[in-house]
């Protein structure tokens, strides 16, 4: 391959890679716009900066934070929020019943137990509350593509970190969604460029959720590669399954109430 074709497929892979990322960061925060809890929870708040403007965006009275970098709660506790250091693979120090809207942002494939945080947050969920997931997809295609190759799939799970892919091009992109520069030294397995240990297929976290008594009330999907973002975003909504990010909203039911049908409404309007 010559260096300019090369470049163009770096360019082009970034166009639609970081599309998806701008898309679905904005639909973290529209799809919760509707909530006002007095109580909001996010877990694995990282640096507090996208806790800090959900919380801000759905009014909430208490913005609660748990993670398990103390430097990164330092960084969160400095915008305001309530960062308490927590392992999200144990139960939460939380009282059952106690909050309305938990998220959960590129959590799930941090954890060893993945079960142990779903039964939690339906747990501390009020009756009626929401949980809002967002994973990557085991079950993508470009994950399935590197199988076939015989290559580790490229959102994990991860041997060292994500930033240590099988082919350069996507290593070099998982740096420069890190900030890191594509000649800079290997990162430090222990640094924040953590590794993807569990990564869920979307299909088997809805089974997941459901058999924990969650109803699921929407989901969509973000990238689904290698097709262009207008053709990427049509995919998405005809085949969430194979797309390389989800995001799951899914709702303890109300005493009495009856279950919501699993739907993928039509996508946020910033999208």
């Amino acid at each position: 391959m010559t260096r300019a074709m090369a470049s163009l497929l770096r360019r082009y892979f970034d166009l639609i890679y970081f599309d998806s990322v701008r898309k679905r960061l904005a639909a973290q925060v529209e799809l919760l716009q509707v909530y006002r809890p007095k109580l909001y929870l996010d877990l694995g708040c990282y640096t507090g900066e996208k806790t800090a403007q959900i919380g801000k965006a759905i009014a909430s009275e208490c913005c609660v934070g748990l993670e398990f970098d103390e430097r990164s709660l330092l960084e969160a506790r400095a915008r305001g929020v309530n960062a308490i250091r927590h392992d999200l693979n144990l139960p939460l120090p939380l009282a059952s019943a106690s909050v309305s809207v938990i998220t959960a942002f590129d959590v799930l494939e941090h954890l060893v137990e993945v079960w142990q945080l779903v039964s939690e947050a339906y747990r501390v969920l009020t009756p009626g509350g929401i949980l809002l997931l967002d994973s990557p997809n085991l079950a993508a295609w470009h994950n399935v593509f590197a199988l076939v190759l015989g290559f580790q799939p490229f959102s994990g799970p991860s041997l060292t970190t994500v930033a240590d892919s099988d082919l350069g091009m996507v290593q070099a992109m998982h740096r420069r969604d890190h900030g890191l520069e594509d000649d800079s030294p290997d990162v430090p397995i222990e640094s924040k460029m953590h590794r993807h240990i569990v990564v869920p297929a979307y299909r088997s976290l809805c089974r997941l959720l459901q058999r924990t008594g969650f109803t699921i009330a929407g989901s969509w999907g973000f990238g689904y590669y290698p097709f262009p973002p207008g053709m990427s975003d049509l995919l998405c909504r005809m085949d969430i399954t194979h797309a390389h990010h989800y995001i799951i909203k899914a709702q303890k039911p109300d005493a009495g109430q009856e279950p919501l049908a699993m739907s993928r409404p039509a996508s946020p309007a910033s999208m």
